[in-house]
C-alpha cells in the first residue's frame, strides 16, 4: 500500500477523533476515556474484521471497571486485618491474580482489556471526573465511565469499517490493506 492511498484513512481517523473532542467538550465529558478502548479494537484484531472478538473486549473492559470498584470496596475491609499499608497491595494482588487466571477461559480471557479499563477507572474516579471521592461516587462512576469506554470501542469499530471502505474504494483489498503495525501484531 502506498502512502497516498493511506492518507484518506489517516484523515478520516483524525476527523473522527476531532469530532469526538468537539462533542465531548460540548457535553463536558472525560475526553481521554474513549482513547483507551478505541485502539484496543485494532490491537486485538489487526485486520479489524473479526467481530467475534468484540464480546471479549466488552467483557474485559467492563470487567476492569467491576474489578476497580471491588478494589475500592475490599481494600478498607482488608485493612482491618492487614493494616493500611498492606490493604491496597494485597487487594491489587488478588485482583491481578484473578484477571490473569481468567486468561484460561474463553470469554473472559482478554486480560489487557481488564487492566486498561481497571487503571482508567482509577484515573476517572481519583481524577475527580465523577466528583469528590467516596465509595458511593466510585459506584456511580461505573456507568458513565463504562459508557465512555464502550463509546471508544464503538469508535474503533466505525473507523475500522471506514478504513476498509476507503481502501477498497482505492482498489486495496485483503492483506494489501495491512500496515507495518498490522503485520507486526498479526
Amino acid at each position: 500500500m502506498t502512502v497516498a492511498k493511506f492518507i484518506p484513512v489517516a484523515l478520516i481517523v483524525a476527523l473522527v477523533a476531532a469530532l469526538w473532542i468537539v462533542a465531548g467538550q460540548y457535553y463536558s465529558l472525560a475526553l481521554w476515556v474513549p482513547f483507551i478502548s478505541w485502539p484496543m479494537y485494532f490491537v486485538y484484531d489487526p485486520d479489524a474484521t473479526k467481530l467475534r472478538r468484540l464480546p471479549k473486549e466488552i467483557v474485559g473492559l467492563l470487567g476492569g471497571i467491576v474489578f476497580g470498584y471491588v478494589t475500592l470496596w475490599v481494600a478498607p475491609q482488608i485493612s482491618t486485618y492487614s493494616g493500611g499499608t498492606w490493604a491496597l497491595p494485597l487487594t491489587v494482588f488478588f485482583v491481578a491474580f484473578t484477571i490473569v487466571m481468567l486468561e484460561l477461559t474463553s470469554l473472559f480471557e482478554l486480560a489487557p482489556a481488564y487492566f486498561f479499563s481497571y487503571a482508567g477507572y482509577f484515573a476517572y474516579v481519583f481524577g475527580g471526573f465523577a466528583g469528590a471521592y467516596s465509595l458511593e461516587v466510585a459506584f456511580r462512576a461505573m456507568l458513565p465511565y463504562g459508557a465512555l469506554i464502550l463509546l471508544g470501542l464503538l469508535i474503533g469499530l466505525a473507523t475500522a469499517f471506514l478504513r476498509r471502505v476507503i481502501l477498497a474504494g482505492e482498489g486495496v483489498y485483503g492483506a494489501a490493506q495491512r500496515t507495518v503495525f498490522d503485520k507486526e501484531t498479526a
